[in-house]
């Protein structure tokens, strides 16, 4: 361990009584308990002790996991958080080349891209000092993208839609352990926001909103800008009147994402615009920062896309139980892990009900 605070809190995390691991999406999806908090904690601690001699086993542990914050929400110590650990030793992994197929294909495809997907075409849209960043889930959903085109038009904000090509937040690097590739990558996106001279930044994408805040400051690039999720955009302009929007007679489910719940702490704003939207909100049995994680994309930050699928079957059967007309996020990774179910993005609901009045 660096030191004696660090040293500490791993055993702590390790010689705990383990309630976290009712909270842990891929425990409960699979009952295996080495890959419960705790049981990583200790992995690390002995690995720090050199008591591991199947490193690669060791690894592929560490790459299952979610990533997703709730041992750090339902944790009994203040200021730790597992995940911290668990991405140190995923950058070891990187530098090793003991990486999961999956994750090294998508940053070998990233390395060659500039992003995870593949090639793609630059998006440069509209004009002013509030931007709109297409991140790479959103790239890939059109429906959200046309949403996202009517709200800004009939709003009559100023608004910059940049993204696509080879500009993304990084955050495929950042799971998979390389720590060079991403500081590149940030910087790239701070000259990427710099040129466009903004003041402030939109997403969608909770994982693009919590790389360039905190993830960003804690690896050495810093911007003087303003990140907002959309919700936070959406909900000010219902509120304000500057668009106009039809009542709907249904109801909803809400299912929280996991990294704008547990690390941007938005729970409320999305539920106070879908109630503005006139739908009766029907809770699922774990939400808010209770919510499980759907799982992201395979190699994303679960290297195992058997893992994946378990953790993506557990939420859908979660959220089908409320037996709601209409399915709701907030992260347009999570709308297309939960397709299943016909998962709405949020935008993609204000833009329905907008009124044509």
């Amino acid at each position: 361990m660096e030191n004696k605070k660090e040293l500490e809190q791993i055993t702590n995390c390790a010689l705990c009584g383990n309630m976290c691991k009712y909270s842990c999406p891929v425990y409960l999806a699979t009952g295996n308990e080495t890959v419960t908090p705790q049981k990583k904690a200790r992995l690390i601690l002995y690995k720090k002790k050199a008591f591991i001699e199947d490193e690669k086993g060791f690894f592929d542990v560490m790459f299952q996991c979610a990533m997703c914050g709730a041992c750090k929400v339902n944790c009994l110590y203040d200021n730790f958080d597992l995940r911290d650990f668990i991405q140190g030793e995923r950058s070891e992994a990187f530098k090793k080349g003991v990486l999961p197929d999956e994750t090294r294909k998508r940053v070998e495809t990233f390395t060659r891209f500039g992003n995870p997907d593949g090639e793609r075409q630059l998006i440069q849209k509209g004009k002013g000092e509030i931007g709109y960043f297409v991140s790479c889930s959103t790239y890939n959903d059109q429906q959200l993208l046309k949403a996202v085109e009517k709200i800004l038009a009939r709003s009559g904000e100023q608004v910059q839609q940049f993204g696509g090509a080879d500009i993304c937040c990084g955050a495929p690097l950042y799971y998979a352990g390389d720590m060079e590739g991403f500081k590149k990558a940030a910087e790239k996106m701070k000259g990427e926001i710099e040129q466009r001279k903004l003041r402030k930044v939109i997403s969608s994408c909770p994982t693009c909103i919590k790389m360039m805040t905190e993830i960003y400051d804690e690896t050495g690039t810093h911007l003087d800008v303003e990140f907002i999720h959309i919700t936070e955009f959406l909900d000010r302009l219902v509120k304000e009147g500057k668009i106009k929007v039809n009542k709907a007679n249904a109801t909803a489910t809400f299912h929280d994402p996991c990294i704008l719940a547990n690390d941007i702490h938005i729970t409320t704003i999305p539920r106070d615009i879908i109630k503005m939207l006139g739908f009766e909100i029907k809770e699922p049995i774990y939400f808010g920062k209770e919510a499980h994680c759907c799982g992201e994309v395979p190699g994303g930050r679960i290297g195992d896309s058997k893992l994946v699928n378990k953790v993506n079957a557990m939420r859908i059967n979660e959220l089908k139980e409320t037996t709601a007309d209409v399915y709701i996020s907030a992260c347009p990774t999570c709308k297309a892990t939960l397709s299943d179910i016909d998962m709405k993005d949020i935008a993609e609901v204000v833009a329905e009900q907008i009124s044509d009045g």
